[in-house]
């Protein structure tokens, strides 16, 4: 008689561990709830959520996905040692030696987006959308490439939307400077396009996160025709369908663009965001560099360079699908399952 073989697959558990972080925005909660929804009809599923208000929660909830909420790191290490995740996966925090060195013993598995923490390097794989130039001193657990940005669901409906690139009449500016907008390049951007002496629709995305007064931009607002602010949490989303021509900083928001496919300049917040290899020339780009430190001559030769050739902005736009944007929710999906079945074979992307 002949013994049957039986097999049976247990499912993983996964634990995302997520918070929000003022620099990087909120755009990690999301990636993380992008993941957590692909993962979860396969796997066992845990989010777990550092309070920081209703708005994150919401991220989520939208989602159909409920995340654990927790205050301190000794209320997260009792609810991972209770559970026991086969792969924990931590983003939106640069980490801290001390904190991973606390989770490490729950899990088999550990894996980070965008840490550029010292905790970051005690992690099996350090995932990095926001990756810099390739240096020799590279850490060995970095997978760095614009295939780490999970991309949303209306994202991809506005892409398949827009059936042309050709430009309204008049042409319409979008600028978004998300994440904070901690050197206010949203006021000095508006008055530099103010200066462009030809017709102009410009739009201006305000969300929660922007700190700044908008008084002086109503003023510049009021003074030139066509020209209006949008305030929405999802502003930037909202005018993407229209968008000709978007101006934005260079953290998460350039890929939010190309993934629409949308000819953009950009220019960096900050010296981090200054670092980010992403939106440049190769990727179909025009980068200004440190936006605190941009030329009113730099912006408008680059608007004007957009505008006035078709050409240019054909090249931008076919660059930008080029990197295949759209697959990367299901790389990503791919790639924390060989974390967490703990495959050796996993190849740098």
């Amino acid at each position: 008689m002949q013994n049957e073989l039986v097999t049976t697959t247990s499912k993983k558990k996964i634990a995302f561990v997520v918070e929000f972080n003022v620099v990087k925005g909120y755009y990690p909660l999301e990636r993380t709830a992008i993941l957590a929804k692909l993962l979860k009809d396969e796997e066992e599923v845990y989010i777990f959520l550092k309070q920081c208000g209703q708005e994150a929660i919401e991220i989520f909830t939208d989602l159909q996905l409920s995340p654990i909420l927790f205050d301190q790191l000794d209320e997260l290490k009792t609810q991972l040692r209770n559970l026991g995740p086969d792969l924990i996966v931590q983003d939106g925090k640069d980490t801290i030696v001390e904190q991973v060195e606390q989770i490490r013993p729950f899990c088999k598995t550990l894996v980070h987006f965008d840490d550029f923490g010292e905790g970051g390097e005690l992690a099996d794989g350090n995932i990095h959308a926001l990756f810099e130039e390739v240096r020799e001193n590279t850490a060995r657990n970095i997978l760095g490439g614009t295939y780490a940005f999970a991309v949303k669901d209306t994202l991809k409906s506005i892409a398949s939307s827009r059936v042309s690139n050709e430009l309204s009449d008049p042409p319409h500016i979008v600028v978004a400077y998300e994440d904070g907008d901690e050197n206010n390049l949203t006021y000095r951007t508006l008055r530099h396009l103010t200066q462009l002496q030809i017709p102009l629709k410009i739009t201006i995305a305000i969300d929660s996160q922007y700190k700044h007064s908008i008084e002086d931009l109503q003023m510049m607002v009021l003074s030139r025709r066509n020209t209006k602010l949008l305030k929405d949490e999802q502003a930037l989303e909202k005018l993407l369908p229209e968008a000709d021509i978007v101006i934005c900083n260079a953290n998460y928001t350039p890929y939010k663009v190309a993934s629409v496919g949308i000819p953009c300049i950009t220019a960096a917040q900050n010296e981090r965001e200054l670092n980010n290899a992403f939106p440049r020339e190769h990727h179909g780009f025009i980068h200004l560099g440190l936006g605190r430190k941009m030329k009113q001559s730099n912006i408008q030769n680059a608007v004007m360079e957009l505008l006035l050739h078709e050409a240019r902005r054909e090249r931008a736009v076919r660059k930008q699908f080029q990197l295949e944007i759209h697959e990367n929710n299901e790389v990503l999906k791919s790639l924390l399952l060989d974390f967490a079945y703990e495959r050796h074979n996993i190849v740098s992307l």
